[in-house]
């Protein structure tokens, strides 16, 4: 180990160190009250970002004598926080910045910052900030609203954003120059067949001569885990597929013809009347997502009696780890994070009694890592590049109830949406609905933008995230001619503005029309985003012209109250609404 990230709580401490290793730096993650005196042989820290305010009487903290090993150490966001505070600094609740940023860098000249121009963007998840900082000490760089956002002294380095998200597109050349510059690290090489075979050694020896079975819904995690595994297993992996009855058009049909052509022997099994039952009145996100993995579970280990299987292979990706495990400053006990951004439903949403061991061979890795994997294992096009589609389907799609009327139109609006989003390159697209709109927003933001404009909180509780903490926050749909003419930087601007003041606010919705003569009391939503690893996204830059299009489209299925486009980044959204 060269490099040690002491984890602090943050949900992209996992892409730190992603981005180290693939640029051929050994790191890794230890708790964050690791002694001091267990820290002498390596050749740089790390402090991670963490949903905490370095002020609270509860609030981690580091072992203050790393500050006197004379090791380099980096702070990133609540870790630049923190050692402001142990330089003699303060730090003080401030405006919020969540998502796009623009940074000016006051020394390019510094190590730091070798390869930046004076101007870049950056990714901020933050609404604490330094607000002194001791005489001594260098500014790096600064924002609009965070006067400190990186500062310097010795071979002690502090950024308030986050290097290690691809939201801030130069942020891996600060890794970079931490670990080879200023660390003195040489690199070595990542190599992709030897995580293969670790996978496949780590199936064999779970498993053995015995039976395994995998939830396969046709996405290329799933999908690449199984063909991975039949490698090993043959006939003795049972491959299940379940229509929830939240499956976007056609879908389930699609999915056990495409793995019947990849070898697979996959049981198809049909649920839709006991989902959807057991999902009737079911409102509230975390409630749904749980009962839709009790679900599942319940129906694997009816397989697993029938055929005497132990073992459940999941295709588990690192967002999934990341979300369900951490997100709330309050749950922490001791060194253990607590909380958690989202229930996902092969995490966080599995039932505590039940039999099967699971093993999760993903779980550190990212999407666009699966990607590679499965270009490697010889996996078709089409499922390497397979829109993403969440566990409980379009459930997480409807927010407020969830009925069959609102499950068909949303498959037909989900393949309208999708068939015209066919060439464009984002990374997911989809379509939800909502129960329509709240009340009137006012705001001093869009009096200053607009001028002309209506507003509106829409109804429903939506997930966000802020400071790297969960919130249960409220959505707002704004409509205004300027909205067309409005330059793609500006959309981002305005949304970080609206995000970063309002708390309760995590989601920022363009309204493309408002229908005063509505057939149906509900709101449709599109969002289409770009990322690399989905832990953060940024809005895709889609021409209004198209957008108006696929309103006309789905005007001619359904006349709702209006049809908008997200413009939220994540933070403060997450991806899907619930």
């Amino acid at each position: 180990m060269d490099i040690a990230i002491l984890d602090l709580g943050g949900q992209y401490v996992f892409n730190i160190r992603r981005c180290l290793l693939e640029q051929g730096f050994n790191a890794a993650i230890l708790p964050f009250n690791t002694p001091a005196e267990k820290l002498r042989d390596v050749k740089g820290i790390i402090l991670s970002g963490g949903p905490y305010s370095v002020y609270d009487e509860n609030a981690p903290m580091i072992d203050e004598k790393i500050l006197r090993l004379g090791k380099p150490i980096l702070g990133i966001c609540y870790g630049h926080q923190l050692l402001a505070k142990f330089l003699g600094g303060i730090v003080k609740r401030g405006v919020g910045e969540y998502g796009f940023s623009e940074i000016n860098i006051l020394d390019k000249n510094n190590v730091l910052f070798r390869g930046w121009n004076n101007r870049e963007i950056c990714w901020m998840s933050h609404s604490d900030n330094i607000v002194k900082l001791p005489k001594n000490i260098e500014v790096l760089a600064s924002t609009d609203k965070c006067k400190y956002a990186s500062f310097h002294l010795d071979d002690i380095y502090g950024v308030q954003f986050h290097p290690e998200v691809s939201h801030t597109p130069k942020g891996y050349m600060i890794l970079r120059n931490f670990a080879a510059d200023v660390c003195g690290i040489e690199k070595t090489k990542w190599n992709v067949e030897s995580f293969i075979k670790k996978s496949m050694d780590d199936i064999r020896r779970n498993i053995g001569d015995g039976r395994a079975i995998i939830a396969v819904s046709g996405g290329v995690d799933s999908t690449t885990l199984a063909v991975l595994a039949h490698k090993i297993l043959g006939n003795r992996l049972i491959c299940i597929h379940i229509d929830t009855g939240l499956m976007r058009k056609n879908e389930s049909k699609m999915v056990v013809e495409m793995l019947g052509k990849l070898g697979l022997n996959v049981i198809h099994i049909e649920s839709r009347e006991e989902f959807l039952r057991e999902l009737d009145d079911v409102v509230d996100s975390d409630r749904r997502r749980k009962i839709i993995g009790k679900i599942f579970i319940k129906k694997f280990e009816e397989i697993a009696d029938k055929y005497n299987v132990k073992w459940l292979l999941q295709g588990t990706i690192a967002p999934d780890v990341i979300e369900s495990s951490r997100g709330s400053a309050e749950r922490r006990r001791g060194i253990r994070h607590g909380g958690l951004i989202k229930v996902h439903h092969n995490v966080a949403g599995l039932p505590n009694d039940m039999k099967l061991n699971v093993l999760e061979p993903f779980k550190e890795l990212f999407k666009y890592q699966v990607r590679i994997l499965a270009k490697r294992l010889g996996l078709p096009r089409e499922i390497i590049e397979r829109q993403p589609f969440p566990g409980p389907g379009l459930g997480c799609r409807i927010v407020g109830k969830i009925t069959l009327d609102k499950l068909e139109l949303l498959r037909d609006i989900t393949d309208i949406v999708e068939k015209s989003f066919s060439e464009v390159k984002s990374s997911q697209y989809f379509t939800y609905l909502v129960n329509g709109i709240e009340k009137s927003f006012k705001s001093s933001i869009l009096n200053r933008k607009l001028k002309v404009y209506k507003a509106f909180y829409l109804k429903g509780k939506f997930i966000g995230i802020k400071g790297d903490e969960r919130i249960i926050g409220r959505a707002i749909g704004i409509f205004s001619k300027k909205f067309r003419d409005m330059k793609y930087i500006e959309l981002l601007k305005l949304q970080s503005e609206i995000t970063g003041k309002y708390r309760d606010i995590c989601r920022v919705i363009v309204l493309l029309k408002i229908f005063e003569n509505y057939s149906k009391e509900i709101g449709i939503v599109i969002r289409a985003v770009d990322t690399m690893d989905f832990m953060t996204a940024i809005p895709s830059k889609i021409d209004f012209t198209m957008l108006e299009k696929i309103s006309i489209d789905i005007e001619r299925i359904i006349k709702p109250i209006f049809i908008g486009y997200e413009i939220t980044t994540k933070p403060a959204a997450t991806i899907e609404p619930i």
